[in-house]
């Protein structure tokens, strides 16, 4: 059942000098590799070809005033979309500057609230330390019945 490689290309081998014919024509099994190949080829060639032959047959049905209408669309549509775009830039610049304008609005107020709270702390203090005095003053009255 096993059969020995080598005695297989051997039998391959022995091939080479065998010759053979074809419709009239003697040849080697060389020969005939190379005539499929060639025969390959050219059938091949006759494909892509008749391939690019339908090819130029559509592209030659077009019509170049069909291309550059479309064109024109296309450029229209994309001027509009760069205006669209530059009204985009000036909103968006115009935002910006109100967020700016509101921080700065807003660090501005809480700077004059935190002003206003510290004068109201010191006016509350010396309020504070006057009716201290004062109630200081009327406990050490030996007159006042306290």
């Amino acid at each position: 059942m096993k059969k020995d490689l080598g005695e297989e290309l051997d039998n391959i081998e022995g091939m080479k000098d065998k010759k053979f014919s074809i419709l009239g024509v003697t040849m080697t099994p060389t020969t005939l590799t190379a005539a499929l190949a060639a025969l390959g080829s050219v059938v091949g060639m006759l494909y892509g070809g008749f391939t690019m032959y339908q090819k130029i047959e559509s592209i030659a049905g077009i019509e170049p005033e069909a291309i550059f209408a479309e064109l024109e669309k296309v450029n229209t549509r994309i001027d509009g979309v760069e205006e669209d775009a530059d009204d985009m830039k000036g909103d968006i610049k115009r935002a910006e500057q109100t967020a700016d304008d509101a921080y700065r609005f807003v660090k501005d107020v809480n700077k004059e609230m935190n002003d206003e709270l510290r004068a109201f702390r010191k006016d509350v203090k010396e309020i504070e330390n006057t009716f201290v005095d004062k109630l200081q003053k009327a406990l050490n009255n030996p007159l006042s019945d306290m």
